[in-house]
């Protein structure tokens, strides 16, 4: 991790608008939230504008203004406040944020793109509607270089890397020196099972959460006693429920109460491991989450290339290709040699197959 290192000072402060769609308690309103915190805590003047409530799940540094208006599309862009830079943080409100700046007359629009929307699964109904919206030329601030070069490549926008940041109750109490070794993991309690995390909410299908719960029933399967803890946005579901019940459900906690969850699951050590199959390595050794297996087997020696196969030939026209032309003289002059040498003519039964006419006429022209 890199020390923390002051900003410089601004060379003016500027107006912030952040538009959200809502303020639900979700991982891309809290960047977006925090971005806003950060930059008013620089001395620029900030507003989070947004039709959704006054969120109560984050402390909030920046002026809050909540519009009448529901969805934010739906909100005039003469009624959007005026701002030097206005920050699009969702498809929906990258039009209005363009239409404020062209009613304002002054700044500049900005899109900070956690992710594109179009290819989710979810909202299969909505991606015309989302990439007509990508196509609006805005310039990006991406929190990943892959969407950096999606944004660039597939609709000419530019585009910048600008990751999360991180707060600060995620940062270890005592982290070490960048010089010293790594810290060992932290071990569960002994006689208790380690504890399995799995955040994000089962109804969203590409967030996995069926894949991880259907890995913990083969962990368990495999003889590694652990309990799940889910972690969600939404309240525990049947559907989750008839797939795998958790031991611990946690619903809808704050993003400090989410660090402390995290630093309680810590990953298991290998002595947690279950008991490994014949001929694996000892349990001492063994990785808890899947089958060891002997570090020291030998390797087996390398196959040669049966004769006539594709990896024989390969191998014969490389060394073809590495002849000189004094070496392909000598070796074109030992064939005749051996062609005119009586003794070494085999008779027609012993020639191969494809040995006939022509390598037949070759010998009796060097005879000649």
């Amino acid at each position: 991790m890199r020390p923390y290192q002051p900003d410089p000072p601004i060379l003016r402060p500027l107006t912030i608008t952040y538009l959200l769609e809502d303020t639900v308690l979700f991982g891309g309103t809290k960047v977006a939230l925090h971005q806003a915190n950060l930059m008013a805590r620089r001395g620029h003047d900030v507003q989070v504008v947004s039709p959704g409530p006054l969120p109560d799940w984050y402390p909030l540094d920046a002026r809050f203004l909540r519009l009448a208006s529901t969805p934010l599309a739906a909100t005039p862009p003469a009624e959007l406040p005026p701002a030097d830079v206005t920050v699009a943080t969702f498809w929906t409100t990258l039009a209005p944020a363009a239409a404020a700046i062209t009613a304002a007359g002054r700044g500049e629009a900005v899109h900070y793109c956690q992710g594109f929307e179009a290819g989710y699964t979810h909202n299969q109904a909505e991606h015309p509607a989302i990439l007509a919206a990508y196509g609006l030329p805005l310039p990006a601030l991406a929190v990943a270089p892959h969407l950096a070069a999606l944004l660039s490549r597939r609709f000419g926008r530019p585009a910048r890397v600008v990751p999360q940041p991180l707060e600060p109750f995620w940062v270890p109490a005592a982290a070490p020196a960048p010089s010293s070794p790594s810290p060992a993991p932290v071990a569960s309690p002994a006689g208790r099972p380690p504890r399995v995390l799995v955040a994000s909410p089962f109804e969203i299908d590409w967030k996995g959460v069926a894949t991880a719960l259907a890995a913990v029933r083969l962990l368990r399967r495999g003889g590694l006693d652990c309990r799940l803890v889910r972690l969600s946005q939404w309240p525990l579901g049947p559907a989750e429920r008839e797939l795998l019940s958790p031991d611990e459900f946690h619903h809808r906690l704050p993003p400090p109460a989410v660090a402390r969850l995290v630093a309680g699951c810590p990953a298991p050590p290998a002595r947690c491991s279950p008991t490994p199959r014949r001929g694996s390595a000892p349990a001492s050794r063994a990785s808890p989450w899947r089958p060891a297996t002997p570090r020291s087997a030998p390797r087996p020696p390398p196959r040669k290339p049966c004769a006539g196969s594709r990896r024989d030939a390969g191998a014969r026209c490389a060394g073809r290709a590495t002849r000189t032309p004094a070496s392909r003289r000598r070796r074109r002059a030992t064939r005749l040699e051996r062609s005119a040498t009586p003794g070494r003519r085999r008779s027609p039964a012993a020639r191969r197959p494809g040995d006939g006419g022509s390598a037949a006429r070759r010998r009796a022209a060097c005879r000649s």
